[in-house]
């Protein structure tokens, strides 16, 4: 399991955030449960709106027919009156002519007025019945070509030109083309309604149309004729053709109209007129046979019929007006219908989406405070537990941390009694598992931890020890070869101290040194120096004159010992080292330059961000076990440690030391401390150096060039500590060139070598590390002490106090090693205490 998000900087990372992103809200598009919950609800809600959509439209139709009924009854009626309006004003024209002209005009005048209303009312609904009814648009453009012609009509009936037949000159020629395409016109609209109660009302109403059609033709045909007193040849057989199409209408009517309609027929068309009119019409039939049949006074006749025609013209309007009452009735009734079903579609639609919507957004809503609540346990809580309970020190803290991060889970991740709840249980239970496998694997580092610190302490102890006993050795040993050879040995225990150090700080535990005073950087540098297994090899070049404080100096010691060794590993044998400072705002930088081949730019970026930021040792990283530790010291103690290109080749590491472990050149009041193990002596460490040159409050003149120390056969070196590919170690030459590029910045500067042998001069005895000359055995006092001595009385013969402080320290220092070594006897001797089991 990768730990990412809030795992702690140290933590391992065996699997890379590259190789397996984390999958988040933000990176992934979300589909939402809500659009998955509302699609089956809103399937079968759209079918609902299709049915009702299906059943609203024809509820539309039938109100769409209603209307386009309703304008075919509207210009069924509006053609029907312009028809009798025509009628009258063909009688009114024979009753002017008749009474020669003149007498009468004004009726004439006032009828055409009417029937030009008429004419105005037809011409504004006809063209509606025409769209809705296309087949009659033929008939209707007849009717308009004639309807044209009636002014010249008019103009014809009137005043009739001389010398031609009265038959084609009569009024009832003249508007006969007229009223027959009105006619016609209104038996086609008739035709054209598709609902039987219109249909069977405009038959009707064509019916009566074409009945007061036939009896005004039968009163302009009789009114010529009782003038005459005969018929003339065709008009009786004319007029009982009219008779007979009245009849055949009247029978039509009878039966489309019905019982009732017939009756109120019956009733409204009735009187002394229609029957003396009836009588009259019989006679003239029957004129072959009874003569006295045509002698009847024209004006009886015209006034008789005419009041007939009024008659039935009244029952027709009547008839027209159930006509348009049933088109509107229909025509509401279809738009009530279709407000009805729309709208009680719309209605279970909307109560459909509401309560689905509702449910839908519940559902939801809780789904989403659950993906909410666990996006943020996975990606906040859980990580951050994580690295709180990896990071604790003991295990109560990690139980502790555990209890208080599964009940703030459950506590998020709670949800109702349903699915989702048990969905937020399995989630808060997934939680648990991951938390307490990682509590399993804090824990158990916690132990490996532990058993690293205490296998490291007891590997400092017995290097301490085996240091201790080299010291006891040189200043007993006085011949120059197994000197040399303790001194190698005393540098490869020193490197397996380091070894020690590097194995406690991995683990985690406190540094092994400590340090009660400041020590000068240059000491520092060259202690590192010391460290390492091709010392000689590393030069320095402008050390700033500061110390270190205390408290950090064995941290300082071992983070540039290893970027020392690093850098001699590999770089060529036989080329240097070069250790320069440069003061700054911020701090000190310590550069170290090597003659490498250098590192491409993505490995060198790869090692910087891994000495930002230390991780776990892992397989994978314990060959650049150096640099982990390099970042865990440099982490620890605020130091920016920073690989770089060399311009010249190579590598340069830039080690800044924050202004809070530097301390002024003054703070360095003494370099040799004691510890004791019964905690009467302040505990502390002496740094042990290859500097040349004696301490400043013990060296007397003669020792201010002190000797080099032997260096060490060469031995083989453990792994390397980075990621650069190693030179071929040989054996150091006495003149090592340093790159020119490299060392160029500093060239101006004198550098300081760390001396590669340490040998006795001639003249003098070889002088201790404490800087103290070398006893012989057999000899009661030094060589060469009347020299020392000499250098350090005066003139009265007295001994310098700065010898007797030197020889004090000396007794002191003895004392302090004998308390260490017996502390470190009694922790050795006592049993190792047992761990208290962290399941």
């Amino acid at each position: 399991m990768a730990v990412t998000g809030g795992a702690p900087p140290w933590a391992p990372q065996y699997v890379q955030e590259a190789d397996v992103p984390m999958v988040t809200a933000r990176r992934r598009r979300r589909r939402s449960i809500g659009f998955r919950l509302l699609l089956p609800i809103a399937v079968a809600t759209i079918g609902v709106g299709v049915l009702g959509g299906m059943q609203t439209s024809s509820a539309m139709d039938e109100a769409r027919e209603a209307e386009s009924s309703g304008a075919v009854a509207q210009a069924l009626t509006a053609t029907v009156k312009l028809n009798h309006q025509l009628e009258q004003e063909l009688s009114e024209t024979e009753a002017l002519l008749q009474r020669g002209g003149k007498a009468g005009e004004l009726l004439l005048t006032a009828q055409r007025r009417r029937t030009d209303e008429a004419v105005a009312r037809y011409r504004a609904t006809v063209p509606v019945a025409v769209q809705v009814a296309p087949e009659v648009r033929g008939l209707v453009d007849d009717a308009d070509a004639a309807l044209a012609e009636l002014p010249r009509m008019r103009e014809s009936a009137q005043f009739p030109p001389e010398g031609q037949p009265a038959v084609k000159t009569s009024p009832e020629t003249v508007y006969d083309p007229l009223t027959h395409a009105m006619f016609a016109v209104g038996e086609a609209l008739a035709a054209a309604p598709t609902d039987a109660r219109l249909n069977a009302l405009t038959e009707t109403v064509a019916a009566l149309n074409a009945v007061e059609h036939h009896a005004a033709e039968q009163r302009g045909l009789l009114r010529t004729v009782f003038a005459r007193g005969r018929f003339e040849h065709g008009e009786l057989a004319e007029l009982g053709e009219l008779y007979g199409a009245e009849a055949e209408r009247v029978a039509q009517f009878e039966r489309v109209a019905g019982p009732q309609v017939t009756a109120r027929y019956r009733e409204v068309v009735r009187g002394a007129d229609v029957d003396r009119a009836r009588t009259l019409l019989e006679g003239a039939l029957t004129a072959d046979s009874t003569p006295a049949g045509l002698r009847v006074d024209p004006d009886t006749w015209f006034i008789a019929k005419s009041n007939a025609l009024r008659r039935l013209y009244l029952f027709e309007l009547e008839v027209i007006g159930s006509l348009e009452a049933e088109a509107t009735r229909q025509h509401a009734a279809a738009e009530r219908d279709a407000l009805t079903s729309g709208g009680a579609s719309a209605l279970v639609i909307l109560v459909s989406l509401g309560i689905a919507v509702l449910l839908s957004v519940r559902t939801s809503r809780g789904l989403r405070r659950l993906s909410r609540s666990a996006m943020d346990i996975a990606s906040g809580e859980l990580p951050t537990a994580i690295a709180e309970v990896s990071s604790a020190p003991g295990v109560e803290t990690v139980r502790r941390l555990v209890r208080a991060s599964n009940e703030q889970a459950e506590k998020a991740l709670s949800g109702p009694n349903d699915e989702i709840g048990e969905v937020g249980a399995a989630l808060a239970n997934l939680h648990q598992q991951a938390l307490r496998l990682a509590a399993d694997q804090a824990m158990l580092r916690h132990d490996i931890s532990q058993m690293f610190v205490n296998l490291s302490r007891r590997g400092q102890t017995l290097v301490q020890r085996q240091l201790h006993l080299i010291d006891e050795f040189e200043r007993g040993e006085t011949d120059p070869q197994s000197l040399a050879k303790l001194f190698a040995l005393d540098h490869l225990a020193a490197r397996m101290r380091r070894n020690e150090e590097n194995l406690l700080v991995l683990a985690g535990g406190e540094p092994g040194r400590r340090f009660v005073n400041a020590e000068l950087l240059v000491d520092v540098v060259h202690a590192a120096a010391a460290e390492i297994d091709q010392y000689p090899r590393v030069e320095t070049n402008s050390i700033a004159d500061l110390c270190v404080v205390a408290h950090a100096v064995g941290d300082v010691v071992h983070l540039l010992a290893e970027l020392l060794e690093n850098a001699t590993d590999f770089s060529p044998p036989n080329s240097r080292v070069l250790v320069t400072t440069r003061r700054g705002v911020d701090g000190l930088t310590i550069n170290i330059f090597d003659a490498g081949i250098g590192m491409p730019p993505g490995q060198l970026q790869e090692i910087n961000e891994r000495l930002i930021r230390p991780s776990m040792l892992t397989s994978e990283l314990a060959r650049t076990m150096g640099l982990l530790v390099v970042a865990r010291i440099a982490a620890r103690r605020g130091i920016t440690v920073q690989l770089r290109s060399s311009p010249g080749g190579g590598t340069v590491a830039l080690v800044l030391l924050p202004t809070a472990l530097l301390a002024p050149p003054h703070s360095a009041v003494s370099r040799l401390t004691v510890t004791s193990g019964n905690g009467n002596l302040p505990d502390g460490e002496t740094l042990r150096t290859r500097r040349p040159g004696a301490r400043p409050a013990a060296a007397a003149p003669a020792m201010t060039a002190r000797p080099p120390i032997p260096a060490p056969p060469s031995a083989p070196t453990g792994p390397p500590s980075a990621v650069q590919s190693p030179a071929p170690t040989t054996s150091p030459s006495p003149s090592m060139p340093a790159p020119a590029a490299t060392f160029a910045a500093a060239a101006d500067a004198p550098t300081q070598a760390i001396p590669a042998a340490r040998q006795a001069p001639p003249d003098r005895p070889p002088l201790l590390p404490s800087g103290l000359p070398q006893r012989r055995p057999g000899d009661l006092a030094s060589p060469g002490r009347a020299a020392t001595t000499s250098s350090r009385t005066d003139s009265s013969g007295l001994l310098d106090p700065e010898a007797v402080r030197a020889r004090l320290s000396g007794l002191a220092g003895g004392i302090a090693a004998a308390h260490r070594e017996l502390a470190r006897e009694q922790r050795l001797s006592a049993p190792p205490a047992t761990k208290e089991s962290t399941r």
